[in-house]
C-alpha cells in the first residue's frame, strides 16, 4: 500500500483496516442509535412532543440520504481522501452545535450537520472497499467489514443509555464529536486514494447520466431497493423500540441500552454465515435465506401482542432473529449491487445510500406518525410490511434474470 501522500493504491484485507473501513461507515450509525435512550428525556427538556423528538432522527436520515447522492460522483471525479477529509470534519462540527443546542431547532441543525459528514464517511468508505477489492473476496470482505459495522451501533444504545442515566444527553454528543477526531486521525493516517480512474468531467448532465446508468440496471435495482424496504424495517425498530420499552413496558434507559448489543450476535451470526456460503451458494440464495429470516423477526413481534403477550424478552427474541437476517442479507445485497460498476462505485456506493437512508427516514416518519395512537404494534407492523416489500421486490425484479449481475 502506497503513503497516503501518493499515487492512487488498493488497502489491504487486514484486520486493523476492515475495523477502519467499518469505523468509518459506522461513524453516521453510531450517531444515529447512541442517542435513542435520551429521546423521552429531549422532548421534556424542550417542552416538546413525541414527533418533534422523532424528527431529530427522520431529518438527518433525510440529509444522509440525500447528500450520499452529491458526494458519490465527486468522489468518482476528484478522489477519495478529500471526501473523508471534508465529511468527518463536518461530522464533528455537527456534534459540538448538539452539544450546545438551547433549542429542538437548532438540536435538529445540529443533527442535519452531523449527516451531512457522515453520508460522505459512509459512501466514500464503501467506494474504498469497491476499488481494493472484487469478486468473491468482495463479498467476502463486505460481510467481514459488515460485522465490525454491526458491531458499533449495536453497542452504541447501550453506551447511550449509560451516559444518559449518569451523565445526561448531552454528553452523548460529547462522545459523537469524540469519536469523530479518532476516526478522523485514524484514516488520515492510513487510507491511501484508491481511486484509479477519475471521471473525465463533472457536471449536472454527466451526474444525472451517470445515475441513470445505474439505476437502468435491473439487478442493480433488484438488490439496492430490496436493501432500501430492509433499512425502513431496521429504523422502525430504532424509532420505535424507545417508547415501546421504555414507557409502555418500564425498561430503563440503561437496561434498553443492553438489548441491541444482544441483537448484534445475530448479525455476527448472519455475516459468518455469508463468509461460509459465499462461492457455494448463489448469491440469490444467500439474500434469499437472509429474506426468510427477516421475515419471521417481525412477524414474531406481531404475532405475540394478538395473544396479549407483550414481553420485552418476546420482542428481544423478535429484534435477534431480524438483525441474524439483516447480517445474512445486508452485505450480500451491497456487494452484488455494487459488482456492476467498478468504474462509477462512488456513484453506485452514493445510490444505495440514498435508496438505504430514504428507506430508513421512511420506516422512522411511519412510527412517529403512528405510535402515540398505537405505542405496541406500530414499529413491528411497520418493520414487517416492510420486509415483505423487500421481498416482492428482490422476487419481481428477478423474474428471469439471471443469479448474478
Amino acid at each position: 500500500m502506497t503513503d497516503t501522500t501518493g499515487g492512487p493504491s488498493k488497502v489491504e484485507a487486514t484486520g486493523m483496516m476492515i475495523a477502519l473501513l467499518a469505523a468509518l461507515m459506522a461513524i453516521g450509525q453510531f450517531a444515529t442509535n447512541v442517542y435513542p435512550p435520551s429521546l423521552p428525556t429531549i422532548r421534556d427538556e424542550f417542552l416538546s412532543n413525541d414527533t418533534m423528538a422523532q424528527l431529530t432522527l427522520t431529518a438527518y436520515l433525510v440529509g444522509f440520504a440525500v447528500m450520499q447522492l452529491v458526494y458519490g460522483p465527486i468522489s468518482d471525479r476528484f478522489g477519495r481522501r478529500p471526501m473523508l477529509i471534508y465529511g468527518i470534519l463536518v461530522f464533528i462540527l455537527g456534534s459540538v452545535v448538539c452539544v450546545m443546542a438551547p433549542t429542538m431547532e437548532i438540536l435538529i441543525a445540529g443533527r442535519i450537520a452531523q449527516a451531512v459528514g457522515a453520508a460522505a464517511s459512509l459512501v466514500v468508505a464503501r467506494a474504498v472497499v469497491r476499488d481494493s477489492f472484487d469478486g468473491d473476496q468482495l463479498q467476502r470482505v463486505m460481510a467481514l467489514v459488515s460485522i465490525f459495522f454491526a458491531l458499533v451501533p449495536g453497542l452504541s444504545p447501550f453506551i447511550g443509555g449509560l451516559i444518559e442515566d449518569y451523565a445526561g444527553w448531552r454528553w452523548i454528543f460529547v462522545l459523537t464529536g469524540v469519536a469523530g477526531v479518532i476516526v478522523f486521525a485514524w484514516m488520515y493516517r492510513k487510507v491511501p486514494e484508491t481511486l484509479h480512474v477519475p471521471l473525465p468531467r463533472l457536471d449536472m448532465a454527466s451526474v444525472f447520466s451517470g445515475y441513470l446508468v445505474i439505476m437502468r440496471s435491473s439487478g442493480f435495482r433488484r438488490y439496492a431497493f430490496a436493501n432500501a424496504f430492509v433499512f425502513a424495517a431496521m429504523f422502525a425498530f430504532f424509532g420505535g423500540s424507545p417508547k415501546l420499552y421504555i414507557e409502555i413496558l418500564q425498561v430503563t434507559p440503561k437496561e434498553f441500552g443492553f438489548y441491541p448489543p444482544l441483537a448484534s450476535i445475530g448479525f455476527v451470526i448472519g455475516g459468518l454465515t455469508v463468509s461460509r456460503l459465499t462461492g457455494r451458494v448463489t448469491t440469490v440464495g444467500i439474500c434469499m435465506l437472509g429474506l426468510v429470516v427477516l421475515v419471521a423477526g417481525p412477524l414474531i413481534s406481531v404475532v405475540l401482542p394478538l395473544f396479549d403477550i407483550v414481553h420485552k424478552h418476546g420482542f428481544n427474541l423478535a429484534i435477534v432473529i431480524f438483525v441474524t437476517g439483516l447480517g445474512i442479507f445486508l452485505p450480500t445485497a451491497m456487494a452484488t449491487a455494487l459488482q456492476a460498476f467498478p468504474d462509477r462505485a462512488g456513484s453506485a456506493s452514493a445510490m444505495i445510500g440514498f435508496l438505504q437512508m430514504a428507506g430508513a427516514a421512511a420506516g422512522s416518519a411511519l412510527v412517529g406518525l403512528f405510535q402515540e395512537q398505537e405505542p405496541v404494534l406500530t414499529y413491528p407492523l411497520v418493520m414487517l410490511i416492510s420486509v415483505l416489500l423487500a421481498a416482492a421486490v428482490f422476487l419481481l425484479e428477478g423474474r428471469d434474470r439471471p443469479a448474478r449481475i
